[in-house]
């Protein structure tokens, strides 16, 4: 059975596809590549997993969390949004820089799980 992350992943990844015909145009100068995406899409969902995880704690900031998230990657708020609408408009690529995105966090539970 399939991780629980992998469905929250991929269901967000096709919410926000739009309706509107695919083209095959290049890809725009702009729009982040799939390996810089892949990183900021990890570190969201980490983020995103310990604003949930942790309910001991004072909530966290998720505004400052995703500002930090960009600032480490050196990513503008506005070209990873546009980069991200772009990835939801092509359902192709999304998905496989989704896979990439379970991937990484899969290999990174495991290294965490017997690291323990």
């Amino acid at each position: 059975m399939k991780h629980p992350l992998f469905y929250i992943l991929i269901l967000s990844a096709f919410c926000s596809c739009s309706e509107s015909e695919q083209k095959s145009e290049s890809k725009p100068d702009w729009v982040l590549n799939e390996d810089k995406m892949v990183d900021v899409l990890v570190d969201l969902r980490i983020v995103d997993a310990a604003t949930y995880s942790n309910t001991n704690s004072p909530p966290r900031d998720k505004i400052k969390d995703w500002y930090f998230v960009m600032k480490k990657h050196h990513v503008e708020d506005s070209i990873f949004r546009k980069s991200n609408d772009y990835y939801a408009q092509h359902p192709e690529q999304a998905e496989k820089l989704y896979e990439r995105v379970i991937d990484r966090i899969s290999e990174m539970q495991a290294n965490n799980a017997y690291a323990q």
